[in-house]
């Protein structure tokens, strides 16, 4: 008992030299600001520098020794801090081991690499690399003669570093937002008229992280930039900047934006695939799209995903038998490509409804002609079975595998009477939607 109290007590007396470690930052940062505020002082770029200075310092002593990408053993060789606690969380799919601190976070990986250093009780509600940035900067407004532009720029490209560092930590556990905003803040660290240059890197990451946090202006802005400078990344930054301008009920600009980018990138996939849905999507011409899709095929003749492409124009051109060959064709280049079996089942299906609504329009008396389109009608939807139960059996994706068994139970429902086997058809399905919670 009394080496447990003993441990407790240690822990408080860090927790207070932690607490008055902090005070003692918060003070040198508040020392180093009244400086700023005094006319005389202020316009000295020494004064500035002397404040950036102490607010990267403060940001620093907080963040600790250890360095994102470092093994453990190193982490705890440069590092030397017992964190408090520790517990085991997912994020994304992926599995961390998070040590806590006094006033951080360790991320450690699955291949036991430090990943995300998160400072968690921060000294000022303002992000204190971002005023140490606008301190150099405001140095470097002052230095009328210019005396200080090499340190200011190695002390702005420092801070750089340490903000990409810190957006990588908050991209690493999925927190957008933050990430945006401090890849956003690095890269002012060079677009300036100090430094006076771009990361184009930055730039583009910048424009991801707005885009992943759902901020579609910001995303916007930066993937226009992107294109601008001429990071395009073979195109596929306009093709996310052509996504944002579709959401947005832009088709034209979207469409000259994706243009734009194929004739400098004539082979990317990424601009040809964002062309080909655009065209699809809008309703336009649709050789233009087949046209695409050739030229996009030429690229990469085994992809099944523009087979599949192409299927969806002959369909939307109704021309079904034609769509269902390249349906199949897309399934046999990549037989675990579920899109291609299921789309032929639905076709099937959907040229039965198609029957279905002309045997509704047929007068009474042509008994004959209903004969015959009532052939045609089952003859589709038994024809649509195989392909569905495989699309069903094979498929990951629970939207797929409710939209397979809804065709599935009513075309069952229809032969039930046929034979047992139809009826036990029906069940299965029947349960598995109520068990999905589709009361259809």
């Amino acid at each position: 008992m009394k080496k447990i109290l003993l441990t407790v007590a240690m822990l408080a007396v860090a927790v207070a030299a932690g607490a008055q470690n902090k005070d003692q930052l918060l003070s040198s940062i508040e020392k180093a600001e009244e400086a700023t505020l005094n006319e005389k002082k202020a316009a000295s770029p020494n004064t500035w520098i002397k404040y950036g200075d102490a607010l990267t310092k403060a940001y620093l002593s907080l963040y600790g020794d250890a360095r994102t990408g470092w093994d453990l053993i190193t982490v705890s060789l440069y590092d030397g801090k017992r964190p408090l606690s520790e517990e085991q969380v997912e994020i994304n799919g992926r599995p961390f081991l998070v040590q806590h601190f006094e006033f951080r976070d360790f991320y450690i990986n699955s291949d036991q690499l430090l990943e995300a250093v998160i400072i968690t009780q921060p000294i000022s509600d303002e992000n204190l690399l971002v005023q140490a940035r606008e301190a150099y900067l405001k140095a470097a407004e002052v230095d009328a003669k210019g005396s200080k532009t090499k340190a200011i720029t190695e002390k702005l490209l420092a801070v750089e570093e340490r903000l990409v560092e810190n957006a990588t930590s908050y991209y690493a556990i999925g927190q957008y937002d933050e990430a945006a905003e401090l890849f956003e803040a690095s890269v002012l660290c060079r677009d300036n008229d100090v430094v006076n240059s771009i990361d184009s890197v930055m730039v583009s990451n910048t424009a991801l992280t707005y885009n992943l946090a759902g901020n579609m202006p910001k995303a916007k802005e930066y993937y226009k930039k992107c294109v601008e400078i001429g990071y395009d990344t073979n195109g596929e930054n306009s093709s996310a900047l052509a996504d944002i301008l579709t959401k947005e009920g832009d088709i034209d600009g979207a469409k000259a934006c994706l243009n734009a980018a194929f004739q400098k990138y004539p082979s990317s996939q990424a601009v040809l695939v964002a062309l080909i849905n655009l065209y699809i999507e809008s309703g336009d011409d649709p050789q233009k799209v087949l046209d695409l899709i050739k030229a996009a095929q030429a690229n990469e003749p085994d992809n099944a995903t523009l087979v599949y492409a192409e299927g969806n124009v002959y369909n939307s051109m109704n021309q079904p038998e034609k769509a269902i060959e390249l349906y199949y064709k897309a399934f046999e280049i990549d037989p675990t490509y579920v899109y291609g079996i299921y789309a032929v089942g639905n076709t099937y299906f959907e040229m039965a409804v198609d029957v279905q609504d002309e045997m509704d329009k047929l007068d009474l008396s042509d008994v004959e002609g209903y004969e015959k389109l009532l052939k045609e009608f089952e003859d589709d939807l038994m024809s649509s079975v195989e392909p569905l139960e495989k699309a069903f059996a094979m498929a990951e994706d629970q939207d797929v595998k409710i939209a397979a068994a809804s065709a599935l139970k009513q075309i069952y429902f229809r032969f039930r009477d046929k034979d047992p086997k139809y009826a036990e058809g029906y069940k299965k399905y029947n349960d598995f939607l109520a068990a999905a919670g589709i009361t259809e």
